[in-house]
């Protein structure tokens, strides 16, 4: 994008740095805290242990491989150049110019939005408490746990209606002299004597 000079009036674009005529104090930096060359760059990569060559990323090579993205110096001009080659091999040059802090944020910027997008992609990593035992399989075993003592409850539940029921089981029973016949919620008396 370009933006009005504010001592000459002349249209520039908002990266750079300097007008034809004076300095420009509206220039935009996308983020602060971040590298500002190439090599703090290279070592912000390092330090995070991002595989560059697997994320197609080079630093500091004019790298002409399909799907890449990159950043150099342009011996010929002295200018800083972020690029993104195409899958069918074209190159488009995202930033060319001498401000090395904004190019170096461009390419530090998709950087991270990769690591990002990778990061989307990846199970979640199984946690382990102090003990050395996977918090998953302290959750599976107390939901197992959990799982058991319901069940346990259930069956009580069931017997106490229907197992302790107070009702005699079908058969013969003497009581006070007398022998009785239990059979189907109806007793029956019987008489020893009525048989001979």
């Amino acid at each position: 994008m370009k933006i009005p000079c504010e001592y000459c009036g002349q249209m520039i674009p908002e990266t750079e740095q300097i007008c034809p005529i004076a300095v420009n104090r509206s220039l935009k930096r996308a983020a602060h805290s971040v590298p500002t060359t190439i090599e703090e760059l290279r070592a912000y990569c390092r330090h995070h242990n991002l595989p560059l060559a697997d994320m197609r990323v080079f630093l500091g090579e004019d790298y002409r491989g399909a799907k890449a993205f990159g950043i150099y110096r342009n011996k010929a001009t002295g200018n800083i150049v972020v690029y993104k080659n195409k899958a069918d091999g074209t190159r488009a040059v995202r930033y060319e110019g001498s401000d090395e802090a904004y190019a170096v944020n461009e390419l530090y910027l998709k950087i991270k939005e990769r690591v990002a997008e990778q990061k989307r992609h990846l199970p979640p990593k199984e946690q382990v408490n102090q003990g050395g035992i996977k918090r998953g399989f302290v959750k599976s075993i107390f939901t197992q746990s959990i799982g058991y003592i319901i069940v346990c409850i259930i069956v009580f539940i069931i017997l106490a209606v229907g197992g302790f029921s107070t009702e005699p089981s079908s058969g013969y029973y003497a009581y006070g002299g007398h022998f009785y016949y239990y059979d189907s919620s109806s007793w029956y008396e019987w008489d020893i004597y009525d048989e001979e």
